[in-house]
């Protein structure tokens, strides 16, 4: 062995290590950049590629994960590491069965690993439930809706109405032509209602009856359900009434009413859109979940959502939502919220200038902001084409299409990013879907936007959260890197929250 190659594998492991450390601060980013550097000094190692790949998963980037899994097992076939991350990264993208033949062999090698066996479990689980759909013959369009034919007396008995102390609301029962339930309209759900449901109930605790999530579930469901796949707003007529755009608030529910303090109450003079994945990681995605649906009925034209990839049965399965529902309250409820989130618009479109979405743009190249009006929405998100690319793609610093880390959706250079623009008449997209450290990034020569509003995401990651205010005429460049007149940005800290971690419901396979 060479002097240069012996120093080469000792700088190598020297990278590998560093990137150790930052896997234990959670600072991943910078992990995979160390073992990025310890694999081009010497790529015969197995333990750099699935370390590699343990980070990239920490991330939700699964295809990333896999591909560094594959090369760690054909450099090492009894690495049990790289078959555990890449059936987990398997499980993440819902491919049960591939999942479910990796997790197998972790568990031979070691019979008592609690992720893997929950992991299994949650393999195991899913593929009973497409057996069972496929032996029925059933699909979306046979689900019973619980959303439209709630019945209120079917919540009369539960004993946690007759315990409640909090405030109160009342309810009208709607009916079709038939006579047949249709739904619920919540009569009074007030800002002081929703005050002393987040001061007296939420900050003690505590949960409204099921009664009170189901029919503001209802409710909320029918007002998303009257919007269009892509939703337009405007304040040109009046800046002084501004919009603001949120990202990402994943169950942070200290953070969204912090989010409000520090920049303002939905009214009728300020406008928010929550641009998806407002559920799932945090520990408070109920209360998150059921404060925009009540503000949305308090004020339907003043709060928006877009639809996320967290807003969707797979992703509330692995990430915790799913769990936390039946915990605090029930499958049903959970099944209601399901529904909803079918019912929430896939983009927005903000005085015709600005598109925002969650995820990214289509690899349609033909496509339009007239397809997405076009999207029959009120189904769970296929795995290919415009619907899913927009819930789940990435931009990338190079031009053109590269394949998606995440494994769903495509990567989208700078140069898609301009043609879409211009073939459209817009001036910027805004999108999510990403952490960034300083909670907004100006992207693809300024003509995109990240914006990311869960500060210090999952109690690790450190990043300010960011909103962009569209204030016509108001806006401030410079600041943030923004170079638009019209846009004013702002960021915000993380605040203290009681003590109970990330995913703290979830029996999910990836609450590793």
């Amino acid at each position: 062995m060479t002097s240069a190659f012996a120093d080469a594998k000792e700088q190598a492991v020297a990278f590998k290590n560093e990137g150790n450390t930052y896997i234990k601060e959670q600072n991943y980013m910078k992990a995979i950049e160390l073992y990025s550097q310890a694999i081009e000094l010497d790529p015969t190692q197995s333990i750099f590629f699935s370390n590699r790949a343990l980070a990239q998963l920490k991330l939700d980037n699964f295809q990333s994960c896999m591909n560094d899994c594959d090369v760690a097992l054909r450099l090492d076939p009894k690495n049990i590491k790289a078959y555990h991350r890449r059936g987990l990264s398997h499980l993440g993208l819902l491919q049960c069965k591939k999942a479910r033949n990796d997790l197998q062999v972790v568990l031979k090698a070691k019979p008592t690993d609690a992720t893997a066996k929950r992991a299994l479990a949650m393999c195991e689980k899913v593929i009973r439930e497409e057996r069972f759909k496929k032996a029925i013959g059933g699909d979306d369009q046979d689900k019973l809706n619980f959303c439209q034919t709630m019945s209120l007396k079917s919540f009369d008995a539960n004993s946690d109405l007759a315990k409640y102390e909090g405030p109160t609301l009342e309810f009208e029962q709607l009916l079709n032509e038939k006579g047949e339930n249709a739904g619920v309209e919540v009569k009074n759900l007030t800002q002081e209602f929703i005050s002393q449901m987040v001061n007296d109930v939420f900050l003690k605790g505590k949960n409204i009856p099921k009664k009170y999530a189901a029919a503001i579930i209802s409710h909320a469901d029918r007002l998303f359900r009257e919007e269009p796949s892509l939703q337009e707003i405007s304040n040109t007529t009046d800046p002084t009434k501004k919009i603001t755009v949120c990202g990402d608030t994943h169950g942070q529910f200290y953070d969204v009413l912090n989010l409000f303090k520090k920049f303002g109450k939905v009214s009728p003079d300020h406008t928010y859109l929550f641009n998806g994945d407002f559920v799932d990681r945090g520990s408070w995605s109920c209360e998150v979940a059921l404060l925009y649906y009540s503000l949305k009925i308090a004020y339907p034209q003043n709060i928006f959502l877009n639809r996320g990839n967290h807003e969707t049965d797979n992703m509330n399965k692995m990430y915790g939502f799913e769990d936390e529902c039946k915990y605090k309250y029930s499958q049903r409820i959970f099944d209601m919220f399901s529904q909803s989130f079918e019912s929430l618009p896939l983009a927005t479109l903000i005085n015709d200038a600005y598109l925002v979405m969650h995820g990214g743009l289509p690899s349609n190249t033909s496509d339009t902001v007239e397809d997405i009006r076009k999207i029959d929405r009120f189904t769970q998100p296929p795995r290919e084409g415009l619907f899913m690319e927009l819930l789940w793609s990435d931009p990338q610093a190079k031009d053109g299409f590269g394949p998606s880390q995440r494994g769903l959706g495509f990567a989208f250079g700078a140069d898609i990013t301009k043609q879409f623009l211009e073939k459209n008449n817009l001036r910027k997209i805004f999108r999510s879907h990403e952490v960034r450290m300083e909670g907004i990034e100006f992207e693809h020569n300024k003509r995109l936007v990240t914006v990311f509003s869960a500060p210090n995401y999952c109690d690790s990651q450190k990043n300010l959260g960011g909103v962009i205010h569209v204030t016509p005429g108001h806006g401030k460049v410079g600041p943030h890197g923004n170079d638009d007149e019209d846009l004013l940005i702002e960021t915000f800290e993380s605040v203290e929250h009681p003590p109970i971690k990330p995913m703290a419901y979830s029996n999910g396979g990836l609450g590793f």
